[in-house]
């Protein structure tokens, strides 16, 4: 009986197959990276959508103001810093208002977590120090810190889920912050910690500081008994101005669609690494560490965009070569964080957003040229 032999694959044929496997692999793997990529930034820009309804909810209720920590009295007390006001402010005129975060279930008893500024003073609340008051500041020129940064505390989360830890908060691609606290996402307490008791998770987004003051102190002309300042390297004391720290309403925007409100503060899109070795601790790149960096964010008249860095300073760039003055205050510090010998600029103005020149009335770019 004869049997036919089978015929196999010759090698020739097999190296075809896997080269032709190889290059659809090749020709799909970015095309998916892509649409991940897309859909990571289109979650994004829902949340910045989300939390402009939150924003609008509070202006309904507070006659269009936006949201604030601080009282609009508050530069009445002496002082030549806030600390020293706060202290003022407690002993003098009121108990401050405190950050407050949210209740918090720790094993069975409830707890209301914060950030006291009480001076000790037992009429205002719980333990704290005065200290804190740079948080409940929009924007605190020495610490660099302030609500801008905080935005997920109770008095506008309520407007939100009612949640500090809310997803609605942290971007999709904030992978070092969502790591710490995605556990908290379902849970339905205002406020969690972790098992050591552990640090605060700010949002991945902030909002626009110079904004949510008078837009005198973010000018950049006038400081201490009407001082010009041709070129200012820093905004002023908001209590060089009379109700300074008042934040004004949000129809004040003179160009709502030109004018950042809130947006990612870490450089999440295009980004080739996650930490700034430039920094003398794990701190990420911030969203103005280079022209690559297109943060997720909403602008004042609603609507959210990719809004890209290099739009920003080229925006600047046209305003300054027209002897326009600049867009936003340069607060730099004479130190290079910026990589620029590959993807940063150094000693650039990169203050767009938190420093915005004319604060609630001057804009962040110029509009993108086509």
């Amino acid at each position: 009986m004869n049997i036919k032999p089978r015929k196999g694959f010759t090698i020739i044929e097999l190296l075809v197959v896997v080269s032709i496997i190889a290059l659809l692999i090749g020709i799909l793997l970015p095309a998916l990276g892509r649409a991940r990529d897309s859909a990571l930034q289109s979650t994004s820009l829902s949340n910045l959508r989300q939390i402009s309804a939150g924003l609008a909810a509070y202006a309904g209720n507070w006659s269009d103001r936006q949201p604030t920590l601080i009282p609009d009295d508050f530069c009445q007390a002496a002082g030549g810093n806030n600390p020293t006001r706060a202290a003022n402010y407690i002993a003098n005129i009121h108990c401050l208002p405190q950050p407050i975060l949210g209740w918090y279930n720790d094993n069975g008893v409830r707890t209301l977590w914060g950030y006291y500024i009480n001076n000790g003073n037992p009429d205002c609340g719980t333990v704290g120090q005065v200290g804190n008051v740079v948080v409940a500041t929009p924007y605190d020129a020495d610490t660099l810190i302030g609500y801008f940064r905080i935005m997920n505390h109770k008095i506008f989360a309520q407007y939100m889920n009612d949640r500090y830890y809310d997803e609605v908060f942290y971007a999709p691609k904030d992978r070092r912050k969502r790591e710490k606290v995605e556990e908290f996402f379902d849970l339905p307490d205002e406020f969690n910690s972790d098992s050591s008791g552990g640090a605060i998770e700010w949002p991945s987004y902030c909002l626009a500081a110079s904004a949510m003051i008078a837009p005198d102190v973010a000018a950049g002309e006038r400081c201490q008994a009407g001082t010009f300042v041709e070129n200012p390297t820093q905004m002023c004391d908001p209590c060089d101005f009379k109700g300074g720290y008042k934040s004004p309403p949000v129809g004040m925007a003179s160009y709502p669609d030109l004018k950042l409100r809130c947006w990612e503060h870490e450089w999440l899109q295009n980004n080739p690494n996650e930490l700034n070795p430039l920094f003398n601790q794990e701190t990420p790149y911030y969203y103005n560490h280079s022209p690559q960096s297109a943060p997720c964010a909403l602008m004042y008249d609603g609507s959210v965009r990719i809004f890209s860095a290099n739009e920003a300073v080229q925006s600047n760039q046209r305003v300054e070569r027209q002897g326009s003055g600049s867009l936003w205050i340069n607060d730099w510090n004479g130190q290079d964080y910026f990589e620029g010998a590959s993807h940063g600029f150094p000693e650039e103005w990169t203050s767009f957003g938190v420093h915005t020149r004319d604060g609630i009335k001057g804009k962040d770019t110029t509009g993108a040229e086509g």
